[in-house]
This record gives C-alpha cells, structure tokens and sequence, in this order.
C-alpha cells in the first residue's frame, strides 16, 4: 500500500516539474529609460531620449578602460553610417574627469552626442553595468531591447543587423 501511495505521489510530482519546466520564464522586467536625464559636457541636465523618436545605441565607456578607446572609433563609424533620422549613437562616460573625454574626443575625432554618468548611478545601479564598455539598444519609445558586453566591431554588417534587429519594427 505504502508502494502505491509513494508512486501516486511521484508521479503527480513528476507531472507538476514537467509542466513547470515546460512553461515560458516569466518576462524579464522591463526597462524604459525615456525618464533618464544625464549631464552633458556644459554640465547641463539632458534627456538620453531627447527629440525626435529614433533607435538609440547608448554605448558606457571610460578613458580608462583600453577596450572603449579601442571601440570608440569604430562606434563613430557606425554613427556616420546610420540614417540619423531613425538612429542615434550616443556615448555615455562614467569618467569624473570631462576634461580627459573631451581631450580624448577632440584627438580622435569623436562626434557623436557624450553624456556623463560619473557616479554611474546609471550605469551601475539602475542598468547593473559592471564591465566596460557595455552598449545598450533601445527602442523608440526608450525601453532595452538589447545589450552587449566588451568592445564590438561597429562596423561589421552582420554584427549590426544581429544587435540592431531586436528594435526594427519595419525597417
């Protein structure tokens, strides 16, 4: 009796993991980073998601880290090849010192729009960056669709329609 009891038992165990394992993970939580302000290098307050909508590479970077200087010209390429009117690439350095970035963009050109995140409140807090660099892609209405961690060849089509794709609607 005690041997029928157990296998009816294991088996409704076994049916509850099977159907528990079978389902989808719940959805990871959503973020929507339209809310965020940041200072530019005037040290105003700006939106990340200023303007017209667009699909926005946000790229955290330091000039201490050697793989973001080695990403970033690649990172500029990439903004002088996208239609600007559908994307924006924009930097977003967590260095304390602007006057080493914006040195450091001056020499190698960088011309694309730089924020800061000095404190990495959020880099670190709200987005859990813990290495660099670390690029965010995000939607038209400013939520994450995608992100990537270390340096990246930007300029490597089929890298950028595989990180681009999770945003396109209809492109």
């Amino acid at each position: 009796m005690l041997t029928a009891r157990l296998r009816s038992r294991f088996g409704l165990l076994l049916i509850i993991f099977l159907l528990t394992a079978c389902t989808e993970p719940p959805p990871a939580s959503v973020l929507n980073l339209a809310d965020v302000t940041l200072t530019n290098f005037v040290g105003e307050q700006e939106l990340l998601v200023a303007g017209r909508p667009r699909i926005r590479i946000v790229n955290f970077w330091a000039t201490w880290c050697a793989p973001c200087r080695e990403e970033m010209p690649s990172l500029q390429a990439l903004s002088a090849m996208l239609d600007a009117g559908h994307y924006e690439v924009i930097g977003v350095s967590v260095d304390r010192d602007l006057n080493l970035v914006r040195e450091y963009m001056l020499k190698y050109g960088i011309s694309f729009r730089q924020l800061s995140d000095p404190g990495m409140a959020l880099a670190a807090s709200r987005l859990g960056v813990e290495a660099y660099p670390e690029t965010f892609l995000l939607d038209e209405q400013g939520v994450v669709v995608n992100r990537v961690v270390g340096s990246q060849r930007w300029t490597d089509p089929a890298f950028i329609e595989s990180f681009l794709a999770p945003a396109r609607s209809d492109d």
